[in-house]
């Protein structure tokens, strides 16, 4: 198995930062890996597994534990595996880095059919997000429905800003680069969880991510037939691209769409301002198809 970490010390203190912010579920789980042909992939499971599938894809840097304000919720409604993306930080193992869309949606189709998932509920943040967009415009026979939270590119050129504040986090791995980066996702002027800071903290100084798909905007072209029922969050302060102009165009996209601007949030938005992500989240789920 491969390791995106310097050292099976810095992996096993990463693991115990994660392990950490597990505790903030507040909630009994499972967890297990998938072996694909990029490396084994991590998975929570929560909730009742006689419950509809709803995979969650978290953002960059962040893992699957990124979900601890939602998860509560999210399972009254699914049963709701979190992936950690594999080659990003997480407990995934990496062997073959991911280097195009076409790459991801291979990744992940192995991770449904080793689930055993012939169709399935599809939610992402950030990078998330857009791996999730990605995977429904090429097999929209496999995602029942799909919701994005502030997704990464996809409806709008991200911002320049956005390179320049993750970057020097990534090259120069210290906590002031890090914390500005966060700081500046945030709607509030907050700065993460200390529990969830200490995990980030301990990915960005010791892992060197193996994930190499830059998130982009999709083609108008790709969404010809494409009627999944979509769920499109973002936040009024929203910084790696103004929110507006993003739902504009995806209403211009996608027929069958309900979005949401959230008042107050920016890019940290299913953390920050969970109650609100959560609310409109079930009730889009409980909603019925066609």
């Amino acid at each position: 198995m491969g390791s995106i970490f310097k050292s099976r010390a810095t992996e096993e203190e990463y693991y115990l930062c994660y392990d950490k912010s597990l505790h903030r579920f507040g909630l009994e789980g499972t967890s297990y890996y998938i072996s694909t042909s990029f490396g084994d992939t991590y998975v929570l499971c929560f909730g009742d597994p006689s419950k509809k599938p709803l995979i969650l894809l978290h953002g960059m840097t962040m893992s699957s534990t990124m979900w601890y304000p939602n998860m509560k919720q999210l399972i009254q409604e699914r049963c709701v595996y979190a992936v950690d993306i594999v080659g990003d930080f997480g407990r995934s193992k990496p062997t073959v880095a991911i280097k195009n869309r076409k790459a991801a949606n291979q990744w992940l189709l192995e991770v449904l059919d080793a689930m055993q998932f012939n169709k399935v509920d599809l939610a992402g943040h950030s990078m998330g997000g857009f791996l999730s967009l990605n995977f429904a415009l090429d097999y929209p026979g496999r995602v029942s429905k799909l919701l994005l939270f502030a997704p990464a590119g996809t409806f709008y050129k991200i911002s320049f800003k956005f390179f320049a504040k993750i970057y020097p986090a990534l090259l120069f791995h210290t906590e002031k680069w890090i914390d500005n980066a966060f700081l500046w996702f945030s709607g509030k002027g907050e700065p993460l969880h200390p529990v969830f800071r200490a995990q980030v903290i301990s990915g960005y100084r010791h892992a060197k991510p193996l994930l190499q798909v830059m998130p982009s905007v999709f083609a108008k072209e790709e969404f010809q037939n494409f009627n999944i029922p979509t769920l499109l969050l973002i936040g009024d302060k929203e910084v790696i691209y103004p929110a507006e102009k993003a739902i504009a165009n995806a209403k211009r996209l996608i027929p069958n769409l309900e979005t949401h601007i959230i008042e107050g949030a920016s890019h940290s938005l299913t953390m920050e301002h969970a109650d609100v992500v959560n609310e409109k989240a079930i009730l889009f789920l409980r909603k019925e198809e066609g």
